[in-house]
């Protein structure tokens, strides 16, 4: 009985290792190749896997797509939690910063990639909302925990950190074929003063 128990432990561990590997791949190919690049066969030289372990673990290429963008909300979340508990450290700017520069890493531009492509595929639409609907929710359940908020103050409070995340996000964008060095730090300064208003009167 030990003996099988751990055969299904030492199974349950390579099946997680090789799902970490290729979701990490799928990551950076995005990152890098973009959504059309990133093809099986792409994602699996990268993982150093073969194109049958994959399909072991995932039914199609848009499958191991969504676990990736499930696991790039994964980070976000942790990145959050840990930046929601430097603002009653640091202040509101390192706070700001922190979210602009989540909003600014590879791992970011790999969901980008597959934001922009569900918009005009239907099927990765419906396989991704899910997951977006479960990263909402627990940002609005961190604002509860980390920022200390009651349930009624953390869901305007969640609306705030979500809608200065999407302006980063677009930020992102377009600093990669014009960036403003000067606009870009009055919007640090603007967003600063934003948030310490907005999360005091919500704090009241």
């Amino acid at each position: 009985m030990q003996t099988e128990h751990r055969t299904r432990r030492t199974q349950a561990a390579r099946r997680e290792a090789t799902c970490g590997k290729l979701l990490a791949a799928t990551i950076d190919c995005l990152a890098e190749l973009g959504y059309a690049g990133t093809s099986v066969a792409a994602i699996c030289e990268r993982a150093g896997v073969s194109q049958g372990a994959l399909f072991r673990h995932y039914t199609t290429r848009r499958d191991v797509i969504v676990a990736a963008a499930e696991a790039i909300g994964q980070r976000h979340l942790e990145a959050f939690a840990d930046a929601a508990i430097d603002l009653a450290r640091d202040g509101y700017r390192t706070f700001v910063q922190l979210i602009r520069g989540i909003c600014r890493t590879p791992t970011h531009a790999a969901w980008r990639e597959i934001m922009v492509a569900a918009r005009t595929d239907a099927e990765l639409r419906r396989a991704a909302t899910a997951g977006l609907g479960r990263f909402e929710a627990a940002i609005l359940e961190m604002c509860a925990r980390s920022l200390g908020m009651s349930e009624a103050a953390a869901e305007p409070a969640a609306v705030v950190l979500l809608s200065i995340m999407h302006m980063f996000d677009s930020e992102a964008v377009t600093v990669v074929v014009y960036g403003n060095e000067a606009l870009e730090a009055q919007r640090i300064d603007w967003v600063t003063r934003m948030l310490e208003r907005e999360l005091a009167l919500l704090g009241n």
